[in-house]
């Protein structure tokens, strides 16, 4: 069995041709409670965090199987929002029946909103899209940078979708899907070619901000060829940022 990390993942090969996947996020300070900063309700914080660990699972090519909450707060009710967020967007991603799992605190009272997530994922290796840029690619952002309030005021296809990322995960002509997450878009991409020793020349021009975070992953940046990239009418927000090269 090998263990190994690539960004934000950490992949097992077990040695049959399958790979566990796992991916994990943290949110701290959104909520209701009396010293959050960010005045949301718990239902949007459960939501938007699974979010984040969903995304990367299924970026990675692989099908959650188990998705695990750590809530630092009480389950009445702060822990039971979190988790209907969680299991809507579960819902909103197409994924079934799985485990899901977790704890809250119930020994000490909390003044401010604190949860984790730890999403496991299983692939046949043979779909496995990590570290798979083979040759030249474009690369394109899809959705727009948002955080905190702008989130909540997004417009249809402000933000990446699950059904979207889907249709390009099934080409072989898409190489490989990237969640962007607080460290912007410049930073993903630097960190892509690099794991797939290649370097990222950036567009000039470009209309999209890539320093700013993208808060629970709104945008997914995505390496493909350049003549599927003309084919594909690609709805929402998209934008060439430039391009993966040895």
């Amino acid at each position: 069995m090998q263990i190994r990390k690539v960004r934000d993942l950490t992949l097992i090969d077990l040695g049959q041709e399958k790979t566990i996947v796992i991916a994990c996020d943290s949110c701290g300070g959104v909520g209701m409670k009396e010293y959050d900063v960010l005045k949301v309700s718990p239902f949007i914080t459960g939501k938007y965090t699974a979010r984040v660990a969903i995304l990367e699972i299924l970026c990675s090519g692989a099908d959650v199987v188990c998705l695990a909450n750590t809530i630092c707060n009480e389950m009445e009710v702060t822990g039971k929002e979190i988790i209907r967020g969680i299991e809507e967007e579960l819902e909103e991603a197409g994924i079934g029946k799985i485990v899901l799992t977790g704890s809250t605190e119930e020994n000490f009272a909390t003044f401010a909103t604190g949860f984790g997530v730890t999403a496991v994922g299983l692939v046949e290796n043979k779909k496995l899209k990590v570290n798979t840029i083979r040759e030249e690619a474009l690369l394109i952002a899809i959705g727009q940078p948002k955080v905190g309030n702008e989130l909540l005021k997004s417009k249809k296809g402000d933000i990446a979708t699950y059904n979207l990322l889907k249709k390009l995960l099934v080409s072989e002509k898409v190489y490989e899907l990237v969640p962007v997450g607080s460290k912007g878009i410049m930073f993903e991409a630097q960190q892509l070619a690099q794991n797939n020793n290649m370097q990222f020349i950036l567009d000039r021009n470009l209309r999209i901000d890539i320093h700013k975070s993208a808060g629970p992953s709104t945008v997914v940046i995505a390496a493909m060829e350049d003549v599927f990239f003309q084919e594909m009418d690609l709805p929402g927000s998209v934008e060439v940022i430039g391009r993966i090269r040895v």
